[in-house]
């Protein structure tokens, strides 16, 4: 079963989960409603059985198949713990543990060696940054990217807020609500200032460099990110409560 992000083709940990979390809500609003899926009686269940299969597999990591594109950690195995909640306590922390190696100064890189709005990405990209890269045009765009240089994005620490607040909801634990109050800071200190040529009071999608300096890319603000941080102010009420 592969799936193909923007970029590389391959079997995405990230990507099995939402079906995973479909599949499990739509069996439950089956059986509670009494309604007949438009499917042999078995598919829902050997669907589940199937995708949590593969996420046991692959998890922590984001990839393992193809072995070449193999990739340990990736922001978007945060959605997996939260809101999807489609891993244990215990694999959750192992994603958050990975997490660390792709935690920027202002907010996260989606992971490390992503090319997507490096450093003057419009300069050497051209004006259609967000258009479609033949696999040629990805070898040349990665070919840009120096370690460290890649795009920050602000839509993952808002969610890692959200997971571990659910956390301290759950066991008490002070360490939780410290580490949930730190990534809801993060997330509030994404907000454009003043000095933002796209205007104050935006959440971009991310920062990236341009020359010696970290400004938001062209997608500001992303209502995704709003969303998100919405989310995480209201899961640090409930933690506060």
């Amino acid at each position: 079963m592969l799936f193909r992000s923007e970029e590389h083709s391959a079997v995405h940990s990230s990507s099995l989960g939402p079906v995973l979390a479909a599949v499990r809500l739509f069996k439950r609003i089956v059986s509670r409603d009494g309604l007949l899926a438009p499917c042999k009686t078995d598919t829902l269940d050997l669907l589940e059985t199937k995708l949590a299969e593969g996420m046991k597999t692959a998890l922590p990591h984001e990839i393992i198949i193809p072995a070449e594109l193999e990739r340990d950690a990736d922001s978007a195995c945060t959605f997996l713990c939260y809101p999807l909640a489609v891993v244990d306590d215990d694999v959750g922390l192992q994603i958050m543990e990975r997490l660390k190696k792709v935690t920027g100064h202002i907010a996260m890189c989606r992971y490390r060696k992503d090319s997507y709005w490096c450093k003057d990405y419009k300069d050497k990209v051209g004006d259609a940054p967000t258009k479609h890269f033949t696999d040629e045009e990805l070898k040349e765009r990665d070919a840009l990217l120096k370690d460290g240089e890649e795009a920050q994005w602000t839509l993952f620490d808002p969610m890692v807020s959200c997971y571990y607040g659910k956390l301290y909801q759950k066991t008490k634990n002070p360490e939780h609500l410290r580490v949930q109050s730190r990534f809801l800071r993060r997330s509030l200190a994404a907000i454009t200032g003043d000095d933002c040529e796209l205007g104050p009071w935006h959440l971009p999608e991310a920062y990236y460099l341009r020359g010696d300096t970290w400004v938001p890319n062209d997608n500001t603000p992303l209502v995704w990110t709003q969303a998100n941080l919405k989310l995480a102010l209201f899961e640090m009420e409930n933690s506060l409560n």
